[in-house]
C-alpha cells in the first residue's frame, strides 16, 4: 500500500501496513526543523513540504484541525474586502462580519489570529433583533464554481505549482479536503461574543435558538452548494467546533440538541459524495463524541490526551474499533516537558493498543508549540518508525 491507501485503511478501521502519522507544528517550530534538516529557503513551506516529511519520517502534514495542511480547497470569496486593522482569515470568518486581528509573540517569533473582537451581535437583547436571513444573504459573496487552495491566504509568497488541485491530485501524497462554516458553536460565539452566547444558552434560550437557526441554515446551504460543485473532486470533508475544554463540554450536554441535527445534516450531505468526514474538537469530548459517531462521523481529532479522561487507554476502551482517532501525542506536557523515556512509553502504549488493526493516525494533539525541544520532536518520529520495523 502507498501512504494514502494506508491512511484510508486506518480511517476505514481496516488493517494497515504501519500506523500512519502526520506532522503539525507552528511556523517557527517548522523553520527550526527545516534548518536541522538543511532544507534550503526555510520560508518555502510549500516547496519543501514533501522533502521535509521524508526527512522527518511522517506520512502527511496536517493543520491544527485538518488532516491536510496543503490540500484543503474552498470557493472563492468575491464580496467586499476586509477593512483595516482587521485581516482576512483563511476560514472566511471575516466575510460574515467577524473581526479578526493578528497578534504577534515577539519572544517566540510567531503570530496567530484573534477572532471575535467587538462581536457584531454583542448588543442584541432580544431574538427579534436578529434579522432573518442575515447570514444566508451573504451566500452570493462566494463563487462556488471557482475553488482554490486555502493556503493562498497565507502572507508568504507561495508557489502555487506545489498546491494547485492538479499537482496535489497528481503527486498522490496528500488528500483533497474541503469544509467551511461548519463550526456552529464557535460561529455563534464569534458573532455574539462567547460570554454572551453561553449566557444565552443558559438564560435566554429564545435568542440562542434564533442565532443557532440562522448559523445552521447558512452553514447547511453553504456546504450544500460547495459539495455540489466540488464534492466529487474531494476525499475528506473536515469540520471543527471547539465545544469542550479540558474538563468537558462548555455547556450542558442537554444543549447538544441544538447542534447535533446540524452536524448530522452536514455529514449526511458529505456522505452523498462518498467523502470521509472528520471533526476536530479540543478538550474532553466524552459527552459529545458518542453522538457524533452515531450520526456517521469517520475521524475524530485532535484527541487531546492531556484533557480529563482522554488518555490513549481511555480512548481505545471507549472508541477502539468505532472511529479513527487522529492525534493524541500531547503537545502541552509530553513533548514540551518530558524526555525520551516518557515519549517512548507513550508510543509503546499506542502500538500495544491499536497494533496494525487500523483506527488511529498518530500525530501531535495540535500544532507543536514554541519552546518544544527539537530533539523531542525528532525522537518522537524516530521512535514511531522504530516500532514499525
Amino acid at each position: 500500500m502507498n501512504k494514502k491507501e494506508n491512511v484510508l485503511n486506518s480511517i476505514n478501521l481496516k488493517s494497515v501496513d504501519k500506523i500512519p502519522t502526520t506532522y503539525r507544528g507552528l511556523e517557527n517550530i517548522t523553520k527550526s526543523l527545516f534548518k536541522h534538516f538543511g532544507l534550503l529557503e526555510i520560508d518555502d513551506f510549500e516547496g519543501n513540504h514533501l522533502l521535509f516529511l521524508e526527512d522527518l519520517g511522517a506520512d502527511l502534514w496536517a493543520s491544527g484541525s485538518n488532516i491536510s495542511y496543503y490540500g484543503t480547497f474552498q470557493p472563492r470569496y468575491i464580496g467586499p474586502p476586509v477593512l483595516e486593522p482587521y485581516v482576512a482569515d483563511s476560514h472566511y470568518f471575516y466575510t460574515l462580519g467577524i473581526k479578526v486581528k493578528t497578534h504577534t509573540v515577539s519572544k517566540f517569533d510567531f503570530s496567530y489570529l484573534v477572532y471575535g473582537e467587538d462581536p457584531p451581535l454583542a448588543n442584541v437583547q432580544d431574538s427579534s433583533e436578529i434579522k432573518e436571513g442575515f447570514l444566508t444573504s451573504k451566500l452570493d459573496n462566494f463563487d462556488f464554481k471557482d475553488f482554490s487552495n486555502r493556503r493562498i491566504y497565507d502572507k508568504r509568497k507561495l508557489d502555487l505549482n506545489y498546491i494547485s488541485y492538479e499537482s496535489i491530485k497528481a503527486n498522490k501524497n496528500d488528500f483533497i479536503c474541503m469544509g467551511n462554516f461548519n463550526s456552529i458553536f464557535m460561529l455563534c460565539c464569534f458573532l455574539r461574543g462567547m460570554d454572551n452566547f453561553l449566557i444565552d444558552l443558559a438564560a435566554n434560550k429564545k435568542l440562542a435558538e434564533c442565532l443557532i437557526k440562522e448559523v445552521g441554515e447558512f452553514s447547511i446551504e453553504f456546504n450544500r452548494r460547495a459539495l455540489f460543485e466540488f464534492g466529487n473532486k474531494a476525499e475528506i470533508y473536515s469540520m471543527w467546533d471547539d465545544v469542550a475544554n479540558q474538563n468537558g463540554l462548555m455547556f450542558s450536554p442537554d444543549l447538544l440538541k441544538y447542534f447535533l441535527p446540524i452536524y448530522e445534516k452536514l455529514i449526511s450531505e458529505a456522505d452523498k459524495y462518498g467523502l470521509k468526514t472528520s471533526w476536530h474538537c479540543c478538550g474532553s469530548v466524552h459527552d459529545v463524541l458518542p453522538s457524533m459517531i452515531d450520526i456517521g462521523l469517520d475521524i475524530f481529532e485532535v484527541a487531546q490526551t492531556s484533557a480529563r479522561n482522554m488518555s490513549f487507554d481511555e480512548l481505545f476502551k471507549l472508541y477502539g474499533g468505532r472511529i479513527c482517532i487522529h492525534g493524541g501525542i500531547d503537545v502541552q506536557n509530553l513533548l514540551v516537558l518530558k524526555g525520551k523515556r516518557e515519549i517512548e512509553e507513550e508510543i509503546r502504549k499506542v502500538f500495544k493498543l491499536w497494533g496494525n488493526n487500523g483506527g488511529i493516525i498518530l500525530a501531535p494533539s495540535h500544532e507543536i508549540m514554541p519552546g518544544t525541544p527539537i530533539e523531542n520532536i525528532l525522537f518522537l518520529y524516530e521512535c514511531i518508525n522504530n516500532f514499525q520495523k
